[in-house]
């Protein structure tokens, strides 16, 4: 298991006993980053992960930071498909791509990786209620969590979230709060909720629950047989999937097992793009923009945690970019994803494939790069209601005949 030596602020550097209260730096008010000691993973070789037979997150244990074995929450998370799509290469400049398929984790989106090992923290912890602040996807992610645990689960949700996520969060046995504003103002009632009533957090500001997603790095590291991606593309809103599979990365290169490290590029959409607008601007910290209107609804926060500065950070120190999408460029991307691949995920999950065609054309894409492109999200999720259907018709063939526009082998009789 993960041997936690303290946290350490991600800003200052400045380190901190677990216990501390609000898991916040003192000095510059950031949320604080786990510590695992790997420095016995130093005599293990590669094959030791490798020939495992788990597949889940906790095949890479010692990464993560839960210490008591008997504490882990699993519902089988992580070890999802690295999917290879040669008809989709025309449309990223001709590298080689990979879809990472996280559609497939047991509640539908990456937030499981996060939540297995958050609230098997909340074990460790002796907590009774967990709680999250979420566009939809962590509502549901939560509780069905806090249910495998035996624990209650309180979400809150923007009114305008799709309903598709609040029942299912529902159906987990999730007390639900609807929330008349948009993520910013949820998250702000939220957090005054967290105070008056203790819940233990599953937001970003556990530190805990933000190690989960180190889990892209080992996977793809495994699954590609070695090699390292020249780009790792990943959906951006508060920035912990971009963050954490860069810290998964230098953890590999800091053992020995990697010798270059990959660029990473982040995701969001033009409408709500605070990332990207600090990246442009050279500006050191991430500033609120006004949250617009976005088919992209689970990367919609305007004024995230600063884990988005550790995904800046990421970005700049791995030479990697920032993108913002235009609706139509979200869209084309998730119906490309589900007509070339055959996998089907919401608007926000298929950002990312947005973004690579968007690098394509400017050429920062290019032949010779292995890129992995995250999928975050199933598509039942958030449903596309304006596709059109075909209307019914009756059970003749000589209409089915018509209506396809094709020829049947035999005459019709």
């Amino acid at each position: 298991m993960g041997k936690v030596t303290g946290l350490r602020c991600p800003r200052c550097t400045t380190g901190y006993p677990v216990e501390i209260e609000g898991r916040l730096c003192e000095r510059c008010r950031y949320i604080l980053e786990v510590e695992v000691d790997l420095s016995e993973l130093h005599t293990k070789r590669p094959d030791y992960f490798l020939n495992r037979a788990e597949r889940s997150i906790w095949r890479w244990r010692e990464f993560l930071p839960i210490e008591k074995e008997g504490a882990i929450v699993t519902l089988g998370e992580g070890g999802t498909p690295l999917v290879p799509v040669e008809r989709l290469r025309r449309d990223v400049g001709g590298a080689e791509v990979y879809l990472k398929n996280d559609t497939v984790l047991p509640t539908g989106s990456l937030k499981d990786r996060s939540n297995a090992v958050a609230i098997s923290r909340a074990i460790e912890e002796g907590r009774a209620v967990a709680a999250v602040a979420s566009t939809g996807n962590a509502a549901a992610s939560v509780a069905a969590y806090a249910a495998r645990a035996g624990l209650e689960s309180v979400v809150f949700v923007p009114e305008a979230t799709a309903p598709e996520k609040v029942v299912q969060a529902a159906s987990y046995g999730a007390r639900i709060v609807r929330v008349q504003a948009d993520f910013d103002g949820t998250a702000r009632v939220y957090g005054q909720a967290l105070k008056a009533f203790g819940w233990y957090s599953c937001d970003s500001s556990n530190p805990w629950r933000n190690e989960g997603k180190k889990s892209y790095a080992y996977e793809i590291w495994a699954d590609l047989g070695g090699r390292v991606p020249d780009w790792i593309i990943h959906p951006t809103a508060g920035g912990v999937g971009a963050a954490a599979c860069w810290k998964g990365f230098n953890e590999l290169y800091g053992l020995g097992w990697i010798d270059r490290l990959p660029r990473i590029a982040a995701a969001q959409p033009a409408a709500c793009a605070p990332v990207v607008r600090a990246l442009d601007a050279g500006w050191d910290e991430i500033r609120p923009v006004e949250a617009e209107q976005t088919i992209a609804e689970s990367i919609r926060v305007g004024s995230p945690s600063t884990m988005a500065w550790c995904a800046l950070r990421a970005v700049r120190e791995s030479r990697g970019t920032a993108v913002a999408l235009s609706e139509s460029e979200i869209e084309r991307g998730q119906v490309l994803v589900a007509r070339e691949a055959g996998i089907f995920a919401e608007p926000a999950g298929a950002v990312s494939f947005g973004a690579a065609m968007r690098l394509a054309h400017e050429g920062i894409l290019r032949p010779e790069h292995l890129v992995v492109v995250v999928i975050t999200g199933h598509g039942l999720k958030q449903p596309r209601t304006g596709l059109a259907l075909p209307a019914a018709i009756p059970p003749d063939l000589r209409l089915i005949e018509q209506a396809l526009q094709v020829r049947c082998r035999t005459p019709n009789t």
